[in-house]
């Protein structure tokens, strides 16, 4: 949502997710393999973590840091972007990577639709981590789009490094 009158904190504003800590090592493995820089590019963000709850701890957590942001620059008067604000909005989040489409054209273009394997995938995690439920519902009922292969191959390329980890 660009929208910058919106309220912050609102499930539609909340991207949930796993944060991974990875190695220098594994960090270029993955790039490497998700297409950096040709289709993808890395992008810096802050992310608000929560335990997920399969209820709706990410958008408490997105409302708790964002109310405690709110008063805190009202005490200390505190003027957006200004140096203090980024000591603020560190207090509340970590710093992290996530990785975008690396062309503005294709950014600003509509989304392309999940494969049917690789929405799986999101969806057993996102139960799997117990992500909100209203995350979960808005995954179970998105549209899928067609590949090459079928329904795709993401959870056939899951299925083969899960099986890679439990032989080392």
């Amino acid at each position: 949502n660009n929208s910058e009158n919106s309220d912050v904190g609102t499930e539609e504003q909340v991207v949930h997710g796993v944060l991974y800590k990875l190695t220098e090592e594994d960090f270029g493995i993955i790039c490497r393999t998700e297409g950096v820089p040709l289709a993808y590019s890395l992008h810096r963000c802050r992310v608000v973590p929560y335990d997920g709850d399969g209820k709706a701890a990410g958008v408490d957590a997105m409302r708790r840091a964002m109310s405690m942001s709110t008063e805190s620059e009202r005490r200390t008067k505190i003027i957006p972007n200004d140096e203090n604000d980024e000591q603020l909005s560190r207090k509340f989040s970590v710093p992290a990577f996530t990785l975008r489409a690396a062309r503005k054209g294709w950014r600003a273009g509509g989304d392309i639709p999940p494969s049917t394997s690789y929405l799986n995938v999101l969806i057993r995690g996102a139960k799997e981590f117990a992500l909100d439920a209203s995350y979960l519902e808005m995954l179970e009922n998105f549209p899928v789009g067609k590949t090459w292969f079928g329904n795709g191959l993401a959870e056939e390329m899951l299925r083969v490094a899960e099986q890679q980890n439990k032989n080392l």
